[in-house]
């Protein structure tokens, strides 16, 4: 391979890897806003409550 293809495929795995670390902070964000909208809505959960306790 030449230093242009190599340099190439480096800088897409870098924005790949990039675009990933951004769409899962984006995708937490967005649940702990939601989450901190249903607590605001509904109040804290009860203590000792889980959401797997059935």
């Amino acid at each position: 391979m030449t230093t242009h293809a190599l340099a190439g495929l480096g800088l897409f795995l870098t924005g790949a890897a990039f675009s990933q670390v951004l769409a899962f902070g984006i995708a937490a964000w967005v649940k702990s806003r939601r989450e901190r909208q249903i607590d605001d809505t509904l109040g804290p959960p009860a203590p000792g409550s889980s959401d797997t306790e059935q």
